[in-house]
């Protein structure tokens, strides 16, 4: 993959931590970065005091420091930032954030010489991923503390992620592999260590999932009706035209199509059940809602993708060096706490039909979904557990980015929070899609007492793989393992390929 700073679509970036590619330059990013790093070195000449290059940081702006430090600045300041907390990222994530880095750093704004660049295409190419602790940053300057872990092993410190899952002093695994540190230069520290890359890769992992599973709750909310004797009269497109909203007419289309030839539909042909209950009739406008924040989120991280946000940054044609705020990472911790929002919402929803399977008078069907119900308490507590995890939601969907926590001796004095907000939605990510899971275990169970009608054909697949690994429960049995099953169903993406494929087939 050659790489020029401006082409990243979310599409690539999916495809890319499916199957890594190797990277290479383009001619116009190594023209780019030469020019930029020009202009760092002809303000260099000049002696100009200039933020970034011969000053202190944050606070310490106005600190001139003299010109035989510049070069130990860049170094301390990298030792100093490296100072997270917690776990480390996961080798994906962590290849997602190098990647990011590197695309912003050749679009010719950030002083830093080529050598540097392509010292961490070195690493990852090589398959060499730093070992990136998840906690420590505010999102403003950039997310520093992990960005610095990022950066460290390039002047041989800190450390590598291991194959065995620990993490390797990075000294040793660059002798290992026979390449040489690197010596950093005035504003390469700096340049490396601003940005908003681990915001952004946590955002995009998080949009990537939460597209997949908005085709596996549509399909969900879809199987639901079905085996629950509901209409599909409310997913009809003349009332969602009439709304006019993008994504509910999508969405509307969706539900209708994955219900199209069902024989359930039958038990409607003499009925006076003429409107369900909220949870499966408002499917459109939720799940819609829901859609076009997706689309909102999937242009903003396109856009982040391919944008400089460190600060100071070059200005070629004009040969100065001036300070912004590029690396406020507002953007994206507001998307995220949109898409939190949202998925909290749609995730209680879910919740709502998992409780309406539990009793007779919304689901048509036997009390918890047991023909013996008393001595088997049948799914009581699978709801128990998604009611749990709807209520975590609620709690992770308080917006990170309306709290910010001056900091730098009150010069950073106001803060985006976005990797707060992106561990948030990650919770909530992982919360839905087990009760999505469950939703679907209900909706499996009651196609098997109520028999007399077949399928759509999506659902009906949704059934057959669920039923290879989780079967009909005649009495009672410990459900976690069955749930965990599912959960993976949905998160791996294995319910939403089979969606897309259903509505590729009716479309």
């Amino acid at each position: 993959m050659i790489l020029d700073g401006n082409s990243f679509t979310l599409a690539i970036l999916r495809e890319e931590l499916r199957l890594p590619s190797e990277l290479s330059i383009s001619k116009s990013s190594k023209i780019l970065v030469r020019a930029s790093r020009d202009v760092v070195d002809q303000v260099l000449e000049t002696g100009k005091t200039v933020y970034g290059i011969n000053t202190g940081f944050g606070r310490l702006a106005n600190q001139r420091i003299s010109s035989d430090k510049l070069r130990q600045l860049q170094i301390n300041l990298l030792r100093s930032h490296a100072a997270g907390i917690g776990n480390y990222f996961s080798e994906k994530t962590v290849r997602l954030i190098l990647l990011l880095k590197i695309n912003s750093l050749l679009r010719g704004y950030s002083g830093i010489r080529l050598e540097i660049i392509e010292a961490l295409i070195r690493f990852y190419n090589t398959g060499l991923m730093p070992a990136i602790r998840e906690r420590g940053s505010v999102g403003a300057s950039g997310d520093l503390a992990p960005l610095a872990d990022l950066a460290l092993p390039l002047i041989g410190e800190g450390a590598f992620l291991s194959e065995d899952g620990g993490i390797r002093p990075a000294a040793e695994v660059l002798e290992d592999h026979g390449i040489s540190t690197v010596e950093l230069k005035e504003k390469e520290g700096l340049s490396l260590i601003n940005g908003t890359q681990v915001s952004t890769a946590m955002a995009i992992e998080a949009i990537l999932s939460i597209r997949d599973l908005f085709y596996t709750i549509t399909a969900t909310g879809a199987f639901s009706t079905e085996v629950m004797l509901g209409t599909d009269t409310a997913f009809r497109k003349e009332i969602q035209e009439a709304r006019n909203q993008v994504g509910q007419i999508y969405t509307g289309k969706l539900l209708y199509q994955l219900m199209a030839h069902s024989g359930y539909r039958d038990a409607h042909l003499e009925c006076d059940r003429v409107q369900d209950f909220y949870s499966i009739r408002c499917m459109p406008q939720v799940l819609g809602s829901l859609y076009d924040l997706i689309l909102y989120a999937e242009n903003i991280l396109t856009r982040e993708s391919n944008s400089t946000t460190d600060n100071p940054v070059t200005l070629i044609d004009e040969n100065i060096i001036i300070s912004g705020g590029n690396f406020h990472a507002a953007p994206l911790a507001h998307t995220m706490d949109f898409l939190a929002i949202a998925l909290a919402d749609v995730a209680a929803m879910s919740e709502r039909r998992i409780a309406a399977f539990q009793e007779t008078s919304q689901s048509n069907l036997p009390m918890f979904l047991m023909k013996d119900a008393g001595l088997n308490s049948g799914f009581m507590i699978a709801h128990v557990s998604a009611a749990a995890l709807a209520s975590e939601n609620k709690s992770l969907a308080h917006p990170a980015s309306v709290d910010t926590i001056p900091t730098s001796a009150n010069q950073e004095d106001h803060v985006s929070m976005a990797p707060n907000a992106g561990h948030q939605l990650r919770q909530i990510i992982a919360n839905t899609a087990a009760i999505v899971a469950i939703e679907l275990m209900c909706a499996a169970q009651a196609r098997d007492l109520n028999p007399q009608y077949h399928l759509a054909s999506c659902s009906e697949e949704i059934y057959r793989t669920i039923r290879e690994k989780v079967p009909y429960l005649e009495v009672d049995g410990p459900l976690s393992g069955h749930i965990e099953c599912i959960s993976q169903f949905v998160a791996s993406g294995k319910i939403s390929a089979i969606v897309k494929k259903h509505i590729e087939e009716i479309s």
